[in-house]
């Protein structure tokens, strides 16, 4: 899309997204696309020589603990809280939402 001096056909950039620009709209993004296509480029000059992959940029401050099994929560207890129950098979009764 974009050439070596930076530029990019913004008709099919926008015919792509579905968008019909008017001419103020179309000055105003060709100088956004632009400078988005600058820093790129940018970036794409950063030296990255023994920078490690990495596959979050954030990393948890808390350390994840294990996951052990256990006795999940009685049935009563579990639907102690449910507006409105069925006493027998123990489930939870919701407004109808499909036909």
């Amino acid at each position: 899309m974009p050439d070596d001096r930076g530029d990019f056909d913004l008709a099919r950039v926008a015919a792509l997204a579905r968008l019909a620009l008017t001419p103020d709209e179309a000055t105003l993004y060709r100088t956004q696309l632009r400078a988005i296509l600058a820093f790129a480029a940018q970036l794409r000059d950063v030296p990255t020589d023994g920078v490690a992959p990495m596959t979050h940029v954030w990393s948890p401050a808390l350390p994840e603990r294990p996951d052990h099994a256990r006795p999940s929560l009685p049935p009563d207890e579990a639907l102690g809280n449910a507006p409105d129950t069925v006493a027998e098979p123990r489930l939870v009764r919701v407004p109808r939402v499909l036909g």
